[in-house]
Protein backbone atom coordinates (compact mmCIF):
# COMPACT_ATOMS: atom_id res chain seq x y z
CA UNK A 1 0.00 0.00 0.00
CA UNK A 2 1.47 3.60 -1.00
CA UNK A 3 1.68 6.02 1.15
CA UNK A 4 -1.09 8.35 -0.24
CA UNK A 5 -2.88 5.27 -0.43
CA UNK A 6 -2.65 5.08 3.31
CA UNK A 7 -3.97 8.52 3.69
CA UNK A 8 -6.91 8.20 1.71
CA UNK A 9 -7.82 5.00 3.84
CA UNK A 10 -7.34 5.99 7.24
CA UNK A 11 -8.01 9.37 8.47
CA UNK A 12 -6.94 9.61 12.09
CA UNK A 13 -9.20 12.85 12.32
CA UNK A 14 -12.05 9.78 12.34
CA UNK A 15 -10.15 8.67 16.23
CA UNK A 16 -11.61 11.48 18.02
CA UNK A 17 -10.87 9.88 21.16
CA UNK A 18 -9.74 6.87 23.28
CA UNK A 19 -11.20 5.64 26.70
CA UNK A 20 -9.74 3.30 29.16
CA UNK A 21 -10.82 2.68 32.29
CA UNK A 22 -10.02 6.37 34.48
CA UNK A 23 -8.94 8.34 31.32
CA UNK A 24 -10.44 9.76 28.23
CA UNK A 25 -7.58 10.29 25.57
CA UNK A 26 -8.75 13.27 23.56
CA UNK A 27 -8.10 15.85 20.78
CA UNK A 28 -6.39 18.50 22.50
CA UNK A 29 -8.58 21.96 22.35
CA UNK A 30 -7.90 25.73 23.26
CA UNK A 31 -9.12 24.46 27.27
CA UNK A 32 -5.64 22.62 27.70
CA UNK A 33 -3.46 25.53 26.39
CA UNK A 34 -2.40 27.06 29.87
CA UNK A 35 -2.11 23.71 31.39
CA UNK A 36 -0.21 22.87 28.03
CA UNK A 37 1.89 25.75 27.96
CA UNK A 38 3.02 24.69 31.91
CA UNK A 39 4.16 21.17 30.66
CA UNK A 40 6.27 22.23 27.88
CA UNK A 41 8.39 24.89 30.01
CA UNK A 42 8.31 23.78 33.44
CA UNK A 43 12.25 23.04 33.81
CA UNK A 44 11.52 19.52 36.07
CA UNK A 45 9.28 18.16 33.24
CA UNK A 46 11.56 19.01 30.83
CA UNK A 47 14.48 17.92 32.05
CA UNK A 48 15.30 14.92 29.60
CA UNK A 49 13.40 16.78 26.53
CA UNK A 50 14.89 18.38 24.08
CA UNK A 51 12.58 20.70 22.18
CA UNK A 52 12.27 24.42 22.19
CA UNK A 53 9.64 25.59 25.09
CA UNK A 54 7.00 27.63 23.59
CA UNK A 55 7.24 31.50 25.00
CA UNK A 56 3.45 32.81 25.17
CA UNK A 57 0.34 31.35 24.56
CA UNK A 58 -0.17 31.95 21.60
CA UNK A 59 3.29 29.49 20.99
CA UNK A 60 0.57 26.77 22.60
CA UNK A 61 -2.43 28.12 20.24
CA UNK A 62 -0.29 27.41 17.37
CA UNK A 63 1.21 23.94 18.93
CA UNK A 64 -2.81 23.20 19.15
CA UNK A 65 -3.41 24.11 15.60
CA UNK A 66 -0.73 22.08 14.63
CA UNK A 67 -1.74 18.62 15.77
CA UNK A 68 -4.83 19.07 14.89
CA UNK A 69 -3.66 19.63 11.25
CA UNK A 70 -1.05 16.38 11.93
CA UNK A 71 -4.31 14.39 12.80
CA UNK A 72 -6.40 15.82 9.59
CA UNK A 73 -2.98 15.14 7.26
CA UNK A 74 -2.80 11.49 9.11
CA UNK A 75 0.55 12.49 10.00
CA UNK A 76 0.32 12.27 13.44
CA UNK A 77 -2.05 11.28 16.19
CA UNK A 78 -1.45 13.57 19.77
CA UNK A 79 -3.85 12.90 22.82
CA UNK A 80 -4.51 14.56 26.03
CA UNK A 81 -4.96 12.59 28.45
CA UNK A 82 -8.18 13.36 31.11
CA UNK A 83 -9.81 12.02 33.74
CA UNK A 84 -13.14 10.25 33.01
CA UNK A 85 -14.87 12.59 35.60
CA UNK A 86 -13.28 15.95 34.37
CA UNK A 87 -12.88 15.33 30.43
CA UNK A 88 -11.97 19.25 30.36
CA UNK A 89 -8.84 18.89 32.49
CA UNK A 90 -5.81 18.06 31.03
CA UNK A 91 -3.18 16.09 32.78
CA UNK A 92 -0.96 14.16 30.08
CA UNK A 93 -0.68 13.51 26.64
CA UNK A 94 0.48 10.43 24.71
CA UNK A 95 1.17 10.49 20.61
CA UNK A 96 2.36 8.75 18.11
CA UNK A 97 4.28 10.20 15.20
CA UNK A 98 7.13 9.57 13.05
CA UNK A 99 5.52 7.31 11.26
CA UNK A 100 7.98 4.96 9.02
CA UNK A 101 6.91 4.97 5.30
CA UNK A 102 5.74 2.31 5.28
CA UNK A 103 2.94 2.90 7.90
CA UNK A 104 4.01 0.05 9.66
CA UNK A 105 6.33 1.56 12.87
CA UNK A 106 5.73 4.84 14.54
CA UNK A 107 7.41 6.46 17.48
CA UNK A 108 5.02 6.75 20.90
CA UNK A 109 5.57 9.81 23.16
CA UNK A 110 4.25 11.11 26.41
CA UNK A 111 4.42 13.10 29.56
CA UNK A 112 2.11 13.68 32.27
CA UNK A 113 1.61 16.37 35.03
CA UNK A 114 3.65 15.90 38.07
CA UNK A 115 0.51 15.78 40.71
CA UNK A 116 -0.05 12.65 38.17
CA UNK A 117 2.93 10.69 38.03
CA UNK A 118 3.24 7.31 40.05
CA UNK A 119 -0.23 6.41 39.98
CA UNK A 120 -0.42 4.20 36.72
CA UNK A 121 -2.00 6.77 34.34
CA UNK A 122 0.63 6.90 31.95
CA UNK A 123 1.12 3.00 31.74
CA UNK A 124 -2.86 2.91 31.39
CA UNK A 125 -2.54 5.38 28.56
CA UNK A 126 0.37 3.68 26.67
CA UNK A 127 -1.74 -0.27 27.03
CA UNK A 128 -4.27 1.74 25.35
CA UNK A 129 -2.37 3.44 22.77
CA UNK A 130 -0.24 0.24 21.75
CA UNK A 131 -3.70 -1.61 21.43
CA UNK A 132 -4.85 1.10 18.87
CA UNK A 133 -1.90 1.12 17.06
CA UNK A 134 -1.45 -2.60 16.73
CA UNK A 135 -5.45 -3.26 16.13
CA UNK A 136 -6.58 -0.25 14.73
CA UNK A 137 -3.50 1.28 12.56
CA UNK A 138 -1.94 -2.24 12.08
CA UNK A 139 1.69 -0.88 12.96
CA UNK A 140 3.93 -3.72 13.32
CA UNK A 141 6.73 -2.20 15.66
CA UNK A 142 6.26 1.29 18.31
CA UNK A 143 9.80 2.63 19.37
CA UNK A 144 9.88 5.40 22.28
CA UNK A 145 13.10 7.26 22.81
CA UNK A 146 14.04 8.16 26.32
CA UNK A 147 16.78 9.95 27.67
CA UNK A 148 19.17 6.86 29.11
CA UNK A 149 18.57 8.48 32.75
CA UNK A 150 15.10 9.09 32.74
CA UNK A 151 14.11 6.21 35.58
CA UNK A 152 10.72 6.35 35.39
CA UNK A 153 9.86 6.48 31.68
CA UNK A 154 12.13 3.19 31.29
CA UNK A 155 10.66 1.56 34.50
CA UNK A 156 6.96 2.45 32.31
CA UNK A 157 8.73 1.36 28.99
CA UNK A 158 10.13 -2.07 30.31
CA UNK A 159 6.40 -2.82 32.90
CA UNK A 160 4.96 -2.76 29.47
CA UNK A 161 7.96 -5.19 27.46
CA UNK A 162 9.13 -2.98 25.45
CA UNK A 163 12.50 -3.72 24.66
CA UNK A 164 15.68 -1.95 24.75
CA UNK A 165 17.49 -1.50 21.35
CA UNK A 166 20.63 -0.75 19.85
CA UNK A 167 19.25 1.86 17.77
CA UNK A 168 21.22 4.74 18.23
CA UNK A 169 19.37 8.53 18.19
CA UNK A 170 20.70 10.15 15.59
CA UNK A 171 19.11 13.76 17.19
CA UNK A 172 19.69 13.14 20.75
CA UNK A 173 22.54 11.14 21.67
CA UNK A 174 22.03 10.86 25.56
CA UNK A 175 18.57 9.12 24.20
CA UNK A 176 18.40 5.00 24.06
CA UNK A 177 15.56 3.51 22.38
CA UNK A 178 12.56 0.56 23.46
CA UNK A 179 10.57 -0.94 20.91
CA UNK A 180 7.67 -3.18 21.36
CA UNK A 181 7.05 -5.43 18.01
CA UNK A 182 3.23 -6.83 17.16
CA UNK A 183 2.75 -10.63 17.85
CA UNK A 184 1.89 -11.26 13.83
Amino acid sequence: MSYFTFMQEISFSSYESLRTERMLLRAPATVDRETLFFMRTDPALNKYIFREAPKTLADIDVFIKDRLKDRDTSTAIYWVLALKEFPEQYIGAISLWHFSEDRKTAEVGYDLHPEYQGKGFMGEALERVVDFGFNTLDLHMIVAHTHRENKPSRRLLEQRTFSLTDIKDDIVPTNIVYKLTKDI
